[in-house]
């Protein structure tokens, strides 16, 4: 398949799991505030959040075993690749046996370390308990997924993903409304998800590596050694990226309690929905990235991933518009008129995602060239100043909520706008100010967004779900169209045909 046909397929794959996932992530959290109420909805994400850290533990092995195998695979070097497989799922064993003590015991005690609403302490604990699992699971077929990935085959992947979400929401609405509505019966929905995707996953390994076989006794030290120079700073980059993105609801629950928590949730979902949109997107690129990196293409790699960072962040950016200028209406509509007034909280926490996430595709990048130590410093002292400033803002300033957006916009945008793009640009040999031709197109697309926000409720009246589809649907065209015109006509015949060329095979 060549790289067009490939990129086109997954782009179409990654858009559909978005579009499947959005679609849960919209109609999901309204449902779960309704059963649960604001405080115990709040749990929920928190759970994901601190669940979550202890990936930072399991990233060496997951990140680095793609690239390793898809040069193995590349050579079809066979016993290599049992070699480099096994390295990494042995290595993830043991990390996860030493692991998995800690995550049952502070699951056990959640109440001691996080604010409970009272009466759920136990229902709370097996919330936890059932995400630790979900989590162990995930960490496992994240090294499954990697034989469907290193293969270009990123729609068999992301099934994996459609079959969990699916399957954790039919679960959802089986259990509560046949049992009991309850925080442990949405862990119960979590757990047995991961156990079915897990076992699709499973068969994706045994089918585009059939010569791959788990053998304990093929982990190599020096393997490790080789996949640890690597992944080593992908723990330190994985750090840093909780302290970025996972840290403001564990702030906010601490500092000002679980209701509190639960309604910044609620925003914070809307930028998680962008986020892996954005990730999605980007991620097509990447099975692309190794594949022409391992092949030496490297004047087509560059020109790929410069392509795809100015039409990610003007399209994220499109987005962004769109929500930002319907913010009232949104959110008075879709959860309840008392939330309309968070809409300036809702602007201020979307508003840096375009120029934020427009760079996501300069990552892979680094990870092909192994330019990681770096952007792993940089980002751990970053992080770490999101998490004091987030802290003070909360606590010694009188913008509360609106001071964890404030300090995660501030920091995130100091290091993907600028440091970002002009670290990259020198790793690449190209001018340093390359990549913010993007960033400046975008912005330009959201200070025409603020303007028209301010005023545009003064001219139209939005009630209910249809005139808020229509009223979307127009402001997204419209800044289509601005973001059309803003790309050059060499940009434009790249990507039509890139999205229109038929599917051929070499």
């Amino acid at each position: 398949m060549n790289t067009a046909s490939a990129l086109k397929k997954n782009l179409i794959s990654n858009i559909v799991l978005f579009v499947l996932n959005g679609m849960i992530s919209f109609w999901l959290p309204p449902f779960l505030v309704r059963k649960l109420g604001i405080g115990a909805y709040g749990l929920i994400p928190l759970s994901t959040s601190i669940i979550g850290y202890a990936a930072i533990v399991t990233v060496a092995i997951n990140n680095s075993l793609s690239r390793f195998l898809a040069l193995d695979l590349a050579n079809h070097d066979d016993a290599a690749a049992n070699k480099t497989f096994n390295t990494a799922f042995t290595s993830l064993f043991v990390l996860i046996s030493l692991l998995a003590p800690g995550l049952f015991i502070f699951s056990y005690n959640i109440s001691s370390f996080i604010s409970v609403p009272s009466g759920i302490g136990h229902d709370a604990s097996v919330l936890f308990m059932c995400v630790s699992v979900g989590f162990i699971m995930s960490s496992f077929t994240s090294v499954f997924n990697s034989s469907a990935y290193v293969a270009n085959r990123l729609d068999l992947v992301n099934r994996v993903s459609v079959i969990n979400t699916y399957m954790r929401v039919i679960l959802i609405f089986a259990i509560f409304f046949l049992v009991q509505v309850s925080l442990a019966g949405y862990g119960t929905a979590i757990l047995f998800a991961s156990v079915i995707s897990s076992s699709y996953s499973f068969y994706l390994f045994r089918k585009f590596t059939p010569s791959i076989r788990i053998n304990f006794k093929l982990f190599d030290k020096s393997k490790l050694s080789e996949m640890l120079s690597m992944g080593w700073w992908l723990i330190v980059i994985q750090l840093g990226s909780i302290l970025f993105l996972q840290i403001d609801l564990i702030v906010i629950n601490k500092l000002l309690g679980n209701v509190q928590a639960g309604r910044y949730g609620i925003i914070l979902g809307w930028s998680h929905i962008i986020r892996t949109l954005a990730i999605a997107l980007s991620g097509s690129l990447g099975p692309l990235i190794l594949t022409l990196y391992a092949k030496k293409e490297f004047d087509q790699m560059i020109k790929l991933t410069q392509l795809s960072n100015k039409v990610l962040s003007l399209f994220i950016g499109c987005i962004v518009s769109v929500l930002c200028i319907i913010a009232p209406a949104l959110l008075s509509i879709w959860i309840s008129p008392e939330f309309a007034s968070l809409k300036w909280l809702f602007m201020l926490v979307l508003l840096p995602l375009p120029i934020n996430l427009g760079v996501l595709p300069l990552f892979s990048l680094n990870r092909a060239y192994n330019k990681l130590r770096i952007p792993g410093i940089y980002t751990v002292i970053m992080g770490a100043a999101n998490l004091f400033l987030a802290i003070f803002l909360v606590s010694e300033t009188s913008l509360k909520l609106y001071g964890v957006a404030v300090a995660s916009g501030i920091v995130l945008t100091f290091k993907n706008f600028i440091f970002m793009p002009i670290y990259v640009a020198s790793n690449m040999g190209v001018s340093k100010l390359t990549f913010f031709k993007a960033s400046l197109s975008t912005m330009f697309l959201l200070i025409i967004a603020v303007g028209v926000s301010l005023v545009y409720f003064n001219y139209f009246v939005i009630n209910d779900w249809f005139h808020l589809i229509i009223h979307s649907g127009a402001l997204f065209l419209m800044f289509g169209a601005i973001s059309f015109v803003l790309l050059t006509g060499t940009e434009r015949k790249m990507i039509l045909n890139t999205l229109l060329k038929k599917t051929k095979s070499k």
